[in-house]
């Protein structure tokens, strides 16, 4: 089901970060503040793909095109079908130096950020426990049109997982996969499913307070299979 190029994918991602430096609260992207007393963990959504194709990369062997390595590559007249052949191409897109679209995205991710605000331990010198909750979504009408196989989709649902075990740790930094949610379902005309009903089955309040490890939240969702009020969307859960 999850393999099926040919559904619609919508993902809920959970991960945790622990010790990671105030100055770099992910051990993905820069800090980020969203207002001077609130501060929330945040990874980016092109940090998160740029790790995860480096993963694919390195781990899996898979053809990356990395853009920094070929810069005398005239992006912007390559053709598709030679894009194609990288896979971070073919799942992500490409847009050329104008910010034209040539490969549609056939992956995206949103933002992740972490449930509750994350501030320095007493040392000052590691922030404290954040949970992380992103979302994602994966398109099959631009799957189809990039080429899309069943084996692009296994690799992606492996690379989100394993990363979590391997690239995100660097001590006293630790990571770890806290849930996968795929919410598949077919592309019928005239019955699209808003991804936010979709996502707001995967509940996880706030605890309004700095947290200190995974056991302190209550995350409720549905049971894994063909949701009942949804019949249409079947529910694929990693833990």
């Amino acid at each position: 089901m999850i393999h099926d190029p040919t559904l619609h994918h919508r993902f809920v991602l959970l991960f945790e970060i622990k010790n990671a430096s105030p100055a770099s609260l992910s051990t993905l992207s820069s800090p980020h503040q969203l207002t001077k007393d609130v501060r929330y963990g945040l990874v980016l959504e092109d940090d998160f793909k740029r790790v995860l194709s480096y993963h694919l990369e390195r781990k899996m062997a898979l053809p990356i095109l990395r853009r920094r390595s070929a810069p005398g590559m005239a992006y912007s007249q390559v053709k598709p079908k030679a894009l194609i052949q990288y896979f971070n191409i073919r799942m992500f897109g490409f847009t050329d130096s104008e910010g034209r679209v040539v490969i549609p995205c056939s992956v995206r991710f949103s933002m992740a950020r972490s449930i509750d605000p994350i501030f320095p331990l007493s040392s000052g010198r590691n922030a404290a426990y954040g949970l992380y909750r992103m979302h994602g979504y994966y398109d099959p009408r631009s799957g189809t049109q990039n080429g899309v196989e069943s084996t692009d989709l296994e690799l992606i649902w492996q690379g989100i997982t394993n990363i979590l075990k391997s690239d995100f740790q660097r001590w006293p930094v630790s990571s770890a996969l806290r849930g996968l949610w795929i919410f598949s379902h077919k592309d019928s005309s005239g019955s699209i499913i808003p991804p936010r009903e979709l996502f707001n089955l995967v509940q996880i309040p706030a605890l309004k307070r700095q947290a200190r490890h995974f056991e302190d939240y209550t995350i409720q969702y549905p049971s894994p299979g063909r949701l009942e009020p949804m019949p249409d969307v079947y529910l694929t859960h990693f833990a």
